[in-house]
This record gives C-alpha cells, structure tokens and sequence, in this order.
C-alpha cells in the first residue's frame, strides 16, 4: 500500500508540474486543437471456460483470425500515403511539410513506414487500440513517431486533459518510458464505448474465439487418434486383474502392425463401431469458424478461404465492399487522428493526410488503364499526372487537359476558329 500510494503520489506531482509548465509555454508555442470525449465505463463480458485460455496471443494462433488481421493490415500499409495542402487550385502534395516524412517516408530510424503501418493496423484490429508516440523539435513540429505496444501504456484524464503512461520492459525502448500528455500520443481506435479506450474485439468476442480453439484441439485429438473409438471387446463375466493384464498383452502382441490375427479368450467378444456423427462434421465446425472471423474482423469470407458460398459474379463485388466497409473507416481513423495530432491549431483546414485507396487498383491492370484512360478523356487529370501514378518520368507536352470535342462548351471552338 505505501509503493502505491507513493506512486499515486508522484503521479499527481508530475501532472501538476507538467500543467504548469504548459500553460507558460502556451504563451510562446502555437497550440494545436485536441478534442477529448467524456469518461464512461467499459463492461468486460463474462468469460465462457472452453478449456483453454483465450487471449490475444491465443487468438493470433488461429488460422483465420490470424489471416484477417494481416489481410487487413497488409492492404493498408500497401497504401500510398500523402500530406497535401489546400490552394486556390486545389489540393497540392505538401513534400515539404515534416508530417510527409513521418507519414509516407520514414517514421523513425528503426521502422520503415510499411512495418510501421502494418504494426499499427495489426494492433488496432487485434487489440482494439494502437498507440504512437510523438517526438517533437524545439519549435514543436513532429520529428518522429514511434510505435508503442497497447499493454506498455495507460491513460488517465486529469483536469480535462488527457495524459498517457508510457512503461516499456525492453531497456533498448525503456528512453520512451514517461508521461505523456494527449497532444503528443496518437492513439487510433477501433469500436469504443467510452471515447477513451477502444473495446479488445478479442476479449469481447471471447465465445466465438473459445469455440474456434476448441474446435481445433478437438479435430487435433480426434486425428491423433486415428479417428473415434474403432471398437470394443465385450464379455459376460467380469475379469480380474491378472486376466486382463494377461488378455491385453495377447491380444496386443497378436494385432502388432494391424496384420495378426489376436486370439480373443475368456469369452470376449469383439464389435466394431463406426464413425461418430458428430466427429465426423470437423469440416463443417471449422468453415461455421471462419465464418465467425469473419464477421468479428468484418473481412468477406472468400479473403480468409472461406469459399463454401463464393461464386465468380459475387466475389468481385465482395472485394468492392471490402474497401468501402472495412478498409475506408480504418483509414478515415487513421487520418483523422493523424490530422488532429500532427498539424497545428492555425495548419488545421490548410492541410490534410490522405491515405489513397486508389493504390488498390495497382493489382488490376485492366481497372487501372480504364480509371487512367477515363480522367484523361474526361479532363481531370492530364497524361503526366498519369505517369507520375505509374512512377514513370514527365514528358513535354503532356500536361495539356484532354476532353471529348463532343462535351465542349457550345459555340466556344466555333467563335476561336472565327477569331483566327
């Protein structure tokens, strides 16, 4: 009790120094824009025994829950990712801006910016939070992130302000150990009940996950068995210990290799069974799991191997919805936060993260040249910004707007060639 109350302590003197300290800087630092919801409380469920323990690491040994979580992680670190700014000609890349960097290049000196992404979207979906924390220059503009594992931190709200705890085991990691206040932690969100924490869909789907692990050590027993019970010896009389230990080594040492012929004595009768029902459905209790994933991770079924009801007309516009009802709210958590945390108060409207979806087209070839051959015909993108998606060189003359003759302004060509 006095290690905690001491800690408890030092907890509220650090908070009320760090406030302090903020609130003289204000006067010199722009401040940024930080919006905190509400406390609430978070019901965790009961837990349902199946036998085995089920927790994120359990949860992550499953074929398809496993499968999911990189699917989606995989897709969204594959994504292009920019900063632009907002101009009187519209949205503009903003190389320059240090959030370009972090966000699309490199956001430390130890992760590349797929890895970190993947990490990131790998906890969100599994644990339900992903946490980054924010280093910042002397003029406050962010010069690094770097990813914490959701059980080495804590949150509390302290005046109306949010602060995060930040305790890392691993002494490489332990010089991002401290306090942190909200400004300075991105923290993206799955499903939340309070505003504060994200739900741990694996904690909250404990049942479904349970019964998939059950499932899977039930199918291991029942084939390291060879199958259910194959038979069994009946007699009228009851045999002792002597004689049965006698009986079993007979007929063991006879039926060695499944090629002898045992002797049965004592009157023992030998019956065959067959295969139970029950056991036998394996196949079906597994497709019923995946298909479980697969509404707890909100993937289409066919993604995770699951094609007991996918056809060639209905997969393509189960990928379409993959992108609308999966991937795009993810991706709008992600750039809202990184909006709120990167930029400051007065950059806030003139810039913008962006993280492109258009990057998926990339695996289709024929939708890729029909959404290029459409914007230039139509005049909303001009051949080298086409090349420049390609990652291929500018060419002169080739940033001239295209259009149809036919959807030109009427009468505008004819008075220019009247004019000449």
């Amino acid at each position: 009790m006095v290690k905690i109350s001491t800690i408890y302590f030092s907890s509220l003197t650090i908070l009320r120094a760090m406030s302090i300290f903020s609130s003289i800087i204000g006067n010199f630092a722009r401040k940024r824009a930080v919006t905190v919801a509400p406390t609430g409380s978070v019901v965790t469920p009961p837990p349902v025994d199946y036998g085995l323990p089920v927790c994120n690491s359990t949860a992550m040994k499953i074929t398809a829950f496993y499968a999911g979580i990189r699917l989606i992680s995989e897709n969204i670190a594959s994504l292009p990712r920019t900063v632009r700014q907002r101009t009187d000609k519209g949205l503009v890349a903003a190389s320059d801006h240090p959030a370009y960097r972090l966000v699309a290049v490199r956001p430390n000196d130890y992760t590349n910016s797929f890895d970190f992404w993947n990490c990131l979207t790998t906890w969100l979906e599994g644990w339900g939070n992903a946490y980054a924390i924010i280093k910042r220059g002397a003029d406050g503009k962010p010069v690094s992130l770097h990813q914490v594992h959701p059980s080495n931190i804590s949150s509390t709200i302290s005046n109306g302000r949010r602060w995060y705890r930040v305790i890392i085991p691993d002494s490489g990691l332990s010089w991002l150990n401290g306090l942190y206040s909200g400004d300075d932690i991105l923290h993206f969100m799955l499903l939340t009940l309070d505003g504060l924490v994200g739900v741990n869909p694996v904690i909250y789907n404990a049942i479904a996950l349970g019964k998939n692990l059950a499932t899977e050590k039930f199918g291991s027993e029942f084939y390291t068995r060879k199958g259910n019970i194959r038979a069994v010896m009946e007699t009228d009389g009851n045999l002792g210990d002597d004689a049965y230990n006698k009986f079993m080594e007979h007929f063991k040492a006879a039926s060695e290799g499944n090629f002898g012929t045992p002797l049965l004595e004592y009157g023992i009768k030998y019956k065959q069974l067959s295969v139970n029902p029950v056991a036998a459905q394996l196949i079906q209790s597994e497709t019923l799991s995946i298909q479980d994933v697969a509404r707890i991770l909100n993937v289409p079924p066919h993604m995770i191997a699951e094609l007991s009801h996918a056809t060639f007309s209905n997969i393509e516009h189960q990928t379409i919805q993959f992108v609308e009802y999966t991937l795009r709210p993810i991706i709008k958590r992600l750039e809202v936060e990184l909006r709120t945390k990167l930029f400051f108060e007065d950059e806030v409207g003139k810039y913008d993260v962006e993280f492109e979806l258009g990057g998926l087209l990339r695996g289709d070839t024929a939708a890729r040249s029909n959404y290029y051959h459409n914007a230039i015909l139509d005049g909303y993108m001009s051949r080298n910004e086409v090349r420049e998606l390609e990652g291929l060189q500018h060419k002169d003359g080739l940033d001239d707007m295209l259009y149809p003759l036919n959807s030109g302004v009427v009468g505008k060509e004819i008075n220019n060639d009247n004019d000449g």
